[in-house]
């Protein structure tokens, strides 16, 4: 017979009295006298009963170990592996001790099939897992520019290829949330060194700390010069996201600097063929430009001759001004919403005949994309009726950057002025 201490820590107990009384759980007791006496026939029908009477989850977990145990005392190891894989498979054991004074070599069995599913702690490693290579953290640019620093706890689990399992995959204390995305993709892209226990690699799980404090400024004459680069090799969204990093106020740009970048900018939004965002640009580029020389500042030569040349290629080429105007924040915004894209206007022809134009002013809801609220849109002024429909169907199709607070992208109401004139 197996040891009483023995069989009692293989019967996993559930938690209510009526499992614990079940018919079930019975028949998995006699199924055990039946295959200490060595009865394995019998203890094949019983368990077979205890499964078809089962009605917890554990009652099956219980069925299924003591069905592995027998089908290993048969010399049947892979009918056993099966039923502890059964058993692994609800998550509601891990580990069972002893199994080798059922016969030697049990527990090796059961171990081997246990490993694809514990999760194994570091006090029980020979080898904890440990990062090899993986990328920087993104530094958010809301917090980069605000400074903000220090220190972030994750727990993971490291599988046996060493990615971390994402289901598993806790932020459990950082400065900021904002930190949480990055710091999860930092993770899922890391490769790390696999645990090992007994010889094997094995799932664990791991508590990482990492301080962080925002990256040093970038030169932005740096990443400028680079955008020209980027632009001569006809690389326009290289261009604007390395100007647009240049602008960022956490890298301190001079006002030459901002000059230098907002002409490079203007000109790259003018290959992509955005216009209108490529005259924001380049007005407020030359505007920086003459102030700076108005004053005396002295420029580098090259800055000159670049602010020169735009102002000269410009003359007489100006359009009529860009149809939309300068946006109003209707309340308060750390930083107001800046007009991305929007569609070309559509002139009504009875409009041009007659040779009216104007400008419509619409106010509008903003949403934290960028985005027009649609029941928000309301005609402030009008130099005719006419051009308001078709100034709701612009702004309802434009884009904006969404105004931010605090750091934090934010809804708002604006005033949009929008021109109509023979574009």
């Amino acid at each position: 017979m197996l040891r009483q201490s023995f069989a009692a820590g293989l019967l996993l107990a559930v938690t209510s009295a009526a499992a614990a009384q079940s018919r079930s759980a019975a028949l998995v007791q006699t199924a055990r006298g039946y295959i200490g006496s060595g009865d394995l026939d019998r203890a094949d029908t019983a368990l077979a009963d205890a499964l078809a009477a089962a009605g917890y989850v554990l009652d099956s977990v219980n069925v299924f170990v003591w069905r592995g145990i027998l089908e290993y005392k048969r010399g049947h190891e892979d009918l056993a592996r099966q039923s502890f894989r059964r058993a692994l498979a609800t998550r509601q054991v891990r580990a069972i001790s002893d199994l080798d004074q059922v016969a030697p070599g049990l527990g090796d069995v059961f171990d081997s099939e246990a490993r694809a599913y514990r999760v194994y702690p570091n006090s029980e490693l020979e080898q904890p897992a440990a990062w090899r290579a993986g990328p920087a953290l993104l530094y958010p640019s809301e917090l980069r520019r605000r400074r903000v620093a220090g220190h972030a706890l994750i727990r993971a689990v490291v599988d046996t290829a060493g990615k971390v399992e994402e289901q598993g995959l806790e932020v459990l204390e950082s400065p900021d949330s904002a930190f949480d995305a990055p710091l999860r993709r930092m993770m899922l892209a890391t490769q790390f060194t696999p645990g090992r226990s007994k010889g094997h690699v094995v799932r664990s799980q791991i508590d990482l700390g990492f301080n962080l404090s925002p990256p040093a400024p970038a030169n932005p004459t740096t990443l400028v010069t680079a955008a020209r680069e980027q632009l001569r090799l006809h690389r326009a969204d290289s261009a604007l996201a390395l100007t647009t990093e240049a602008l960022d106020s956490a890298n301190q740009a001079t006002a030459g600097e901002r000059v230098f970048a907002l002409l490079v900018q203007g000109a790259a939004w003018h290959v992509k063929g955005k216009d209108s965002l490529a005259t924001i640009s380049l007005d407020e580029g030359v505007a920086g430009y003459r102030d700076l020389t108005s004053r005396g500042v002295d420029l580098a030569p090259f800055l000159k001759r670049l602010a020169d040349s735009i102002r000269i290629a410009r003359r007489g080429t100006r359009a009529a001004p860009p149809p939309f105007g300068a946006v109003t924040v209707v309340g308060a915004a750390d930083e107001a919403p800046v007009l991305i894209s929007h569609p070309p206007i559509r002139y009504a022809p009875e409009m041009q005949r007659l040779g009216v134009s104007g400008t419509v002013i619409v106010e509008a809801t903003l949403d934290t994309t960028g985005r027009v609220v649609p029941a928000s849109v309301k005609v402030i002024q009008s130099p005719n009726p006419v051009f308001d429909a078709e100034t709701r169907r612009v702004l309802l199709a434009s884009v904006y950057r969404p105004a931010r607070v605090q750091g934090k992208a934010s809804r708002v109401t604006i005033r949009q002025p929008i021109t109509f004139a023979p574009y």
